[in-house]
């Protein structure tokens, strides 16, 4: 019977700062809408990404993005905003940002994507870094693109989200002609289509807090059955989320092996474990 392990990310500590890397979104499709399109003189993206996936509070200080494909080496230029919200998802119809909902966010980039390879990581470090506080709200991150490519344009890879998570404007003139810069007042339309997106983020230690090593916790996913295994301490409760961020399960447990059964299959799960001393890790699963 096949088994599939799943360790916690590392935390990389600097004096009392932990450094963590959360990637969001694992899917290896690729398009070139979403962060940027860049065959338009103008575009946007708007994406949401949950609490539950991110995981982790502390100052967000740069992200990248997974350049899939393309020969063209022109490094587009973006505008990077972030805001915390309470919305999980971007509906089904075309809407509006608007001036008051625009000025909620705060810009935390302004300059080029990188764009040096054919493919790759695609890192940026935030000019204005972006305190995520409150793992009960999600990150809506907003790219505004300036740059028109000719040919060979990057493509980025994305995730297909249970519900709409992401939308997109562009001016409308595919090859550079186009002129109808993005306003607040412009016409998203929510796609299904959300760009991955890898975070960097910094958290402080305060005295009692401990960073996880990543091989203190272990899930197993057997037989439709979800294993969770702690070497150091006893993990107290254990709750099953989806990639949207709506609770599936949940368990008490008072013991170093919790286990859940489920009755679930081909799905994309995030698994919180919180330990006896009040440690919560979040772990992203295929079950």
């Amino acid at each position: 019977m096949k088994s599939l392990f799943f360790s916690v990310c590392m935390l990389t500590l600097t004096g009392m700062q932990a450094q963590i890397t959360i990637t969001l979104g694992n899917g290896t499709s690729s398009g070139t809408s979403s962060p940027v399109a860049s065959w338009y003189n103008s575009s946007a993206n708007e994406s949401i990404y949950t609490g539950t996936e991110i995981g982790s509070t502390g100052t967000i200080t740069k992200i990248s993005y997974q350049k899939a494909s393309g020969s063209s080496t022109t490094e587009p230029n973006i505008k990077v905003y972030m805001k915390l919200t309470e919305t999980a998802a971007a509906g089904t119809v075309a809407y509006t940002i608007g001036s008051l909902n625009f000025s909620n966010y705060t810009l935390v980039y302004d300059g080029n994507l990188p764009n040096s390879s054919i493919s790759g990581t695609m890192e940026i470090t935030l000019q204005t870094p972006f305190a995520f506080s409150n793992l009960s709200r999600n990150l809506s991150v907003l790219v505004i693109g300036s740059t028109c490519i000719e040919s060979g344009r990057p493509q980025y890879r994305f995730t297909t989200t249970p519900s709409k998570m992401s939308a997109g404007y562009t001016d409308g003139s595919i090859g550079c002609g186009g002129n109808n810069s993005w306003t607040p007042d412009s016409s998203m339309s929510p796609v299904w289509e959300r760009p991955n997106l890898v975070l960097t983020l910094t958290s402080s230690l305060t005295i009692g807090e401990k960073a996880i090593d990543k091989n203190d916790i272990q899930i197993l996913v057997k037989n439709a059955q979800l294993q969770a295994f702690s070497k150091k301490v006893a993990i107290s409760e254990m709750t099953v989320f989806d990639i949207s961020g709506r609770k599936l399960a949940t368990m008490k447990n008072d013991s170093e092996t919790a286990l859940l059964d489920l009755n679930l299959a081909n799905q994309i799960l995030i698994v919180q474990i919180k330990t006896a001393d009040n440690t919560i890790i979040n772990k992203k699963i295929v079950f």
